[in-house]
């Protein structure tokens, strides 16, 4: 039944692409975000979905939507160039070069496809419909894991999604980041969008969707979490006009809910101020720097993968005796092919120096981007909203994803391209309309119709 629903779901985009021919580029979104072929377990399982997709979008691209004139920005060279240097890495040197070769399979689509995805993005409301689609494919797994955490199931490594899997979304710290970083995305959809008016439905169904994703946070009990949590709510503070009250309210909701989250919780989040006695934490430094060591003799990485031949010497500290007379002691353990739990280190370790200068740039760009999103100004005050809060909390979203970044090894998962795809579609779509606005203003409105040589705009 559930083959049934998921080949329904594909051959929809595929029908309304016919007459929209953007959303198979809304469907390769909702396939990356979702992974439909891990949903199913016949006909569907295990099959190209993405690549499908992603042709398709192309195709109709091609052969059916109506073209802008896009400039490819910076970010988008640069995003370009990761590819490449990291292709190159792949079937150069790659120390470990199947699972190299594995996940280059899907970091080249997903990345470049974010670099094809500014030219679907051509209008307002067509950024708003992907936005949608990456807020609605997460809160599909987050409600069921919210759902989840709610009548007691939740856990490290034991929250229960739509399928058992631990990758991509499907891999707690990854799902938190990400779900954090999203409800930016989500408040703004909420205010802005010109799709679904605004009623108390969809105020509910907003909320609920921020409550599954907060809930979903709490249930994986991951401390990437609560630090991409706590930036979020920093940044959602500062770019507050009424400070004071919402300070307030976070204090009220914090004294309410901190009794009521479960001990496992808290016990694990109290891990951060006792790291070096915790072996998860103690072994994350541990590759850390394993991996400063091993690009000082590899400054070109090692290639994907190449965590997999660590070999880590750990020191923990162990405290014994009661509270009132304790010693502690140090004692060294030994593990092996530990992740990077760091995207940062993982660029670094995987494409070495060189890749992580062009990462820190996209990541640099994309911020710069949002920033001036924030500030613009096309001539028409109620646009300039639209544009400038989607900058704002755009800024916010990156800001919260490279915060959890530090913790978990996404360096490469496509939320993050997602967001600066949307980025710089959002800026060419105000910097067309601020030139459409001061032609109309001297040539008259048949400009903005198509009129004295001014492009039609594109269908939504």
């Amino acid at each position: 039944m559930r083959d049934i629903v998921l080949l329904g779901l594909i051959l929809a985009f595929v029908a309304a692409s016919f007459r929209r021919p953007y959303f198979m580029a809304l469907g390769y979104i909702w396939v990356d975000f979702l992974q439909p072929q891990k949903l199913t377990y016949s006909f569907l399982s295990g099959a190209s979905i993405a690549l499908f997709m992603a042709i398709g979008a192309f195709a109709f691209y091609i052969l059916r939507d109506e073209k802008q004139r896009i400039r490819i920005g910076a970010a988008q060279v640069l995003v370009v160039l990761l590819v490449l240097y990291a292709t190159v890495s792949t079937f150069g040197w790659a120390v470990v070069t199947d699972h190299a070769a594995e996940k280059w399979d899907w970091v080249w689509k997903g990345l470049l496809f974010s670099v094809f995805l500014p030219w679907v993005l051509t209008t307002r409301r067509r950024v708003e419909a992907a936005a949608f689609v990456m807020v609605l494919s997460t809160a599909a797994i987050t409600i069921s894991g919210g759902i989840k955490t709610l009548l007691g199931g939740g856990g490290y490594g034991n929250v229960s999604f739509l399928v058992t899997s631990n990758t991509g979304l499907y891999e707690g710290s990854t799902l938190a980041t990400v779900s954090m970083s999203l409800i930016p995305l989500t408040l703004w959809l909420y205010r802005q969008n010109m799709i679904i008016k605004r009623n108390i439905l969809t105020f509910l169904a907003t909320a609920g969707i921020i409550f599954s994703m907060l809930l979903v946070t709490i249930g994986a009990e991951a401390r990437t979490g609560l630090v991409a949590g706590a930036i979020l709510t920093i940044l959602l503070w500062w770019i507050s006009k009424r400070k004071l009250v919402f300070a307030a309210l976070i204090a009220g909701v914090a004294v309410v809910a901190i009794p009521l989250l479960p001990t496992s919780f808290t016990d694990r989040m109290s891990t951060i101020k006792t790291f070096d006695e915790d072996a998860s934490a103690s072994t994350r430094l541990a590759v850390w720097g394993w991996t400063l060591d091993y690009v000082a003799e590899h400054p070109l990485g090692g290639g994907f993968g190449v965590y997999r031949i660590n070999r880590l010497d750990i020191d923990m500290q162990r405290r014994e005796g009661d509270a009132d007379n304790q010693a502690v002691r140090t004692v060294t353990v030994q593990d092996n092919s530990r992740a990077f739990h760091n995207s940062y280190f993982e660029v670094l370790g995987e494409l070495g120096y060189p890749g992580l200068a062009i990462y820190l740039a996209i990541v640099a760009l994309t911020l710069q981007a949002a920033w001036k999103l924030r500030k613009i100004s096309t001539g028409d005050p109620d646009r300039d909203i639209w544009f400038r809060d989607l900058g704002t909390m755009m800024l916010v979203s990156i800001l919260v994803y490279m915060s959890g970044s530090m913790f978990v090894g996404i360096a490469f998962q496509p939320p993050f391209y997602d967001l600066l795809a949307i980025t710089i579609a959002a800026t060419h779509i105000a910097r067309r309309e601020r030139l459409a606005i001061r032609d109309e203003e001297k040539f008259g409105p048949r400009v903005r119709a198509g009129g004295m040589g001014s492009p039609a705009p594109a269908k939504a």
